[in-house]
């Protein structure tokens, strides 16, 4: 058995290995591989919400609550509409239509 040493890439552990054609991998043999164009899986950007802990729970709750009452009243669910006024955030909740 062969020792595969520390460190190596996938492609640098396989050099040289040759997989005997079977039925499972015999049909695939034809097809080309092309290489991934991705070069590297970038982690999403962390979307924070400059608030305090205690006030962006209770944000959440509120929210929660209104959009509970907006789907009891309206049988449907809302979006929210957000706009400033001066030193006010104001977030109202929006009927979404029916279809």
């Amino acid at each position: 058995m062969v020792k595969i040493k520390k460190g190596l890439s996938d492609a640098d552990m396989l050099k040289g290995f040759n997989e005997n054609l079977t039925f499972e991998n015999g049909m695939y043999a034809e097809e080309k591989v092309t290489p991934s164009k991705i070069k590297g899986a970038k982690a999403p950007a962390k979307k924070e919400l400059l608030l305090p802990p205690e006030a962006q729970e209770r944000l959440n709750r509120f929210l929660l609550e209104i959009s509970m009452e907006c789907l009891q009243k309206n049988q449907g669910g809302c979006s929210w509409k957000v706009a400033r006024e001066q030193d006010q955030i104001i977030i109202k909740p929006v009927a979404l239509a029916k279809k």
